[in-house]
């Protein structure tokens, strides 16, 4: 998840941050504006001017305001030219309205400010990888693989192989899960699908994240999540496509299977419910959500994997392997 919104003190922009926390964005820019031009010492309030205009681009990204976000983040970058940070966050707009010749520059100025930037060398790499750039693309982010701990190391390896077969968006996906490069964008928007299940408003949250999957398709989080607001609908022939879909992206998601599982478990089909949570002990013997499942299911007398596997024939083929 994404941190908070910054919480400014007091100061002479509080008015406009407010604005574009409340879906003004272009009156907060213009507030900004005004105040630089009509006062003396630019200089001075100039770090104080960039942190509420990098707020005013985040509130307008957020709200599909993108030509305001790109002018805040213009505005910053004039007071404060050498932050890399913002000439990355300029090319993220930019990418969002699909100027990536634009946006190319923008990050080749980020990483020329700052060749150590791995958000901008990956982005650089991805934008590289979707304009043909293939080979390019792979030689970076093996680079970056090289500088840098990969936490996901076979989602690494899933994602060039996606690259390399023109799969732009699982591609994407398994990289930047692989390396944990945010997307602040799609972090806030989870804030909220969030904040409607705590709310108990399931169907919000179906409707929000599905106009995220729009988008990032190949994210099976998010495909995870739908299913659980599916569930929570009583959609469960629903849930259950949604976890295919994400085991599909990714079969190695224990938790999706066992949510797989269980949604199979409440509709009767319990064989096939318990030949997925023996998938999961098969991989992960000491799976702790798995076995607690197992167990509930054992006293209320279902087959548990285990039970299971003893009215099952064996598989020649399967025990020569």
């Amino acid at each position: 998840m994404s941190p908070r919104p910054v919480e400014f003190p007091e100061f002479e922009f509080q008015a406009a941050v407010g604005m574009a926390r409340g879906g003004r964005g272009a009156d907060a820019l213009r507030l900004i504006e005004e105040s630089l031009a009509a006062r003396e010492g630019r200089e001075a309030r100039a770090g104080a001017a960039v942190q509420a205009l990098v707020e005013v681009a985040r509130c307008a990204e957020s709200a599909g305001e993108g030509a305001v976000a790109e002018r805040a983040l213009d505005l910053a970058i004039e007071l404060r030219p050498r932050y890399a940070d913002l000439h990355y966050q300029r090319a993220c707009v930019l990418l969002g309205r699909q100027r990536r010749g634009e946006a190319r520059r923008s990050l080749d100025t980020a990483l020329a400010l700052n060749p150590n930037y791995t958000a901008a060398r990956v982005e650089r790499a991805l934008l590289d990888a979707r304009e043909g750039l293939v080979g390019d693309a792979l030689e970076a982010l093996r680079g970056v693989a090289r500088d840098l701990p990969i936490e996901d190391p076979r989602s690494f390896q899933k994602g060039l192989k996606s690259l390399e077969r023109a799969d732009w968006d699982s591609g994407d996906a398994l990289i930047r899960r692989a390396l944990k490069i945010s997307d602040p964008e799609l972090e806030r928007q989870l804030e909220r699908v969030e904040a409607l299940f705590q709310q108990d408003q399931p169907a919000g949250a179906a409707q929000l994240l599905r106009e995220i999957i729009e988008r990032h398709e190949a994210y099976p989080d998010l495909h995870y999540m739908l299913a659980r607001a599916e569930a929570e609908l009583g959609h469960h022939d629903d849930a259950l496509a949604s976890l295919a879909r994400a085991l599909e992206l990714n079969p190695d998601f224990h938790a999706a299977r066992i949510q797989f599982a269980r949604v199979l478990d409440s509709v009767g089909m319990r064989n096939p419910a318990a030949e997925q949570l023996g998938l999961v002990l098969q991989q992960e013997p000491g799976h702790r959500q798995a076995l607690d499942l197992e167990r509930d299911w054992s006293g209320r007398g279902h087959r548990t994997p285990a039970r299971l596997a003893a009215h099952v024939d064996p598989d020649p083929e399967a025990e020569a392997a």
